[in-house]
């Protein structure tokens, strides 16, 4: 069992490519379908890619014997995570803050977003009272109500206050609500822009910790460095 589990592994992997993989096996860990507590990596990979084909399988049609799957059996959702990053960064190097603070602000949306379904999912709650969740409560509702009913740990104060200036200046960028300044102030309000997004930058692989140990037990960088993929 332990080598046919071994070598549909490798044959999965080879077909669909290891960012596809990990994102099976993100999805299963996400939404608790595996117990990370009593397996290894290796099993933790193991059991996502045999999950997956189960449950794909018996969605499937079958002819002549043989599993035929076809473009409604298989679902992705695509994430613009990292896109979103990519385009921050590029916006901090050009030194354009105000479009880097919309680029992390909105990646910071789809992070809560992410993390709370999956605290949704692994709590019992249907998938749609979920979505009607995230979508229905305020960004501040979020992070605090909300995401202490879920059981996790409150987020940090000094974290909050970050991600409460980002989405205020954000908002103030996106809805162009600007208040008329001196040329005396100017200079003060472009270094707060500045150190807005600056602040936006160091809170991201905060963020990324606190998901990995939220989520993954801290095991992501290894599970994905199983399949051959880095940070």
């Amino acid at each position: 069992m332990e080598e046919e589990s071994e070598r549909l592994v490798g044959e999965m992997a080879q077909t669909i490519g290891p960012s596809v993989w990990w994102g099976i096996v993100d999805a299963c860990i996400r939404h608790g379908f595996v117990d990370l507590d009593e397996l290894t990596d290796a099993e933790v990979i193991d059991a996502a890619l045999l999950g997956f084909m189960d449950q794909t399988d018996s969605t499937a049609a079958t002819v002549d014997g043989e599993v035929q799957w076809s473009d409604d059996d298989v679902h992705i959702v695509v994430d613009h995570l990292d896109a979103l990053l990519q385009k921050a960064a590029e916006a901090m190097q050009a030194n354009e803050h105000w479009f880097a603070i919309l680029f992390y602000a909105t990646w910071l949306e789809h992070w809560v977003n992410q993390v709370l379904m999956s605290l949704c999912v692994r709590s019992g709650v249907p998938e749609g009272v979920a979505v009607a969740l995230v979508r229905s409560c305020s960004f501040n509702l979020k992070l605090k109500d909300v995401w202490k009913s879920l059981g996790a740990e409150p987020i940090e104060r000094e974290y909050l206050r970050i991600m409460n200036d980002l989405m205020e200046f954000r908002n103030g960028f996106v809805h162009y609500k600007w208040q008329a300044r001196t040329f005396s102030d100017k200079d003060a309000y472009d270094r707060r822009v500045e150190e807005v997004a600056v602040s936006a930058q160091g809170l991201v692989p905060i963020l990324g910790d606190l998901e990995d140990q939220l989520l993954f037990s801290g095991r992501r960088k290894a599970l994905r460095a199983r399949l051959g993929l880095t940070e």
